[in-house]
């Protein structure tokens, strides 16, 4: 004859674990929805990177044009 002490104790041991098991689950969606949010974000932060560097780089270009015809000219006078 099974023990209904026992029997109770493992229905509510049972119940206490699925209670668990959705908590955990629920925690899971929210892990899920951050780290969906953060690569998001991440992806946009690259972007904005490559944005920024592009237009560095392009200034950088247009300065040693403007200083390099400045060096010819300056240049030329010395020589004068």
């Amino acid at each position: 004859m099974v023990d209904v002490e026992k029997a109770l104790m493992a229905i509510e041991e049972k119940k206490r674990w699925e209670r668990r098991e959705e908590d955990i689950l629920e925690e899971l969606k929210r892990v899920k929805s951050k780290r969906k949010k953060l690569k998001k974000e991440a992806k946009e932060l690259k972007e904005k990177i490559r944005e920024t560097e592009s237009l560095l780089k392009s200034i950088r270009e247009k300065r040693r044009d403007i200083s390099s015809p400045t060096l010819e000219v300056s240049e030329e006078i010395k020589r004068m």
